[in-house]
């Protein structure tokens, strides 16, 4: 396999890897959204898995950096630094979305613990078993 020809298939590799990366980071927003915190873990080691063959493979390519001088391959660099730009800003709003979310989780704890605190502490649960006493006594 030349030069031109492995460069290539390393770029559609990565292509490709950027692809898989961007529906995981769609996926990730629905998980949010849902608050489903096991399929948000499962999904986070696959993207976890995509950026280290995605690292791997960005070795590859520096290995040997004459290939960016093939003007045939130009096109497939602009296309993929593009769409690293689209995934970096679209990873972006998924954290902050992931953020917002944390808080409104963080907020509702709050005002259920407040809640169950004033619960406690005005009403005694005591008082409705005490009336059944009365029922067997004989008077």
């Amino acid at each position: 396999m030349g030069q031109w020809e492995k460069a290539k298939h390393y770029l559609a590799r990565k292509m490709n890897i950027l692809e898989q990366i961007a529906a995981n980071t769609e996926t990730q927003s629905r998980f949010i959204h849902k608050r489903e915190m096991r399929g948000l873990g499962r999904v986070l080691g696959e993207r976890e898995n995509f950026l280290e063959e995605l690292a791997m493979l960005n070795q590859q390519l520096t290995k040997d950096s004459t290939w960016k001088n093939i003007p045939m391959l130009a096109p497939m660099i602009q296309e993929i630094t593009h769409k690293q730009q689209e995934l970096l800003e679209r990873s972006k709003q998924v954290l902050q979305e992931a953020v917002a979310e944390r808080s409104l989780i963080a907020e509702e704890l709050k005002i259920n613990k407040i809640g169950q605190q004033v619960k406690n502490g005005y009403v005694n649960p005591w008082v409705s078993i005490a009336w059944g006493r009365f029922i067997n006594e004989r008077g």
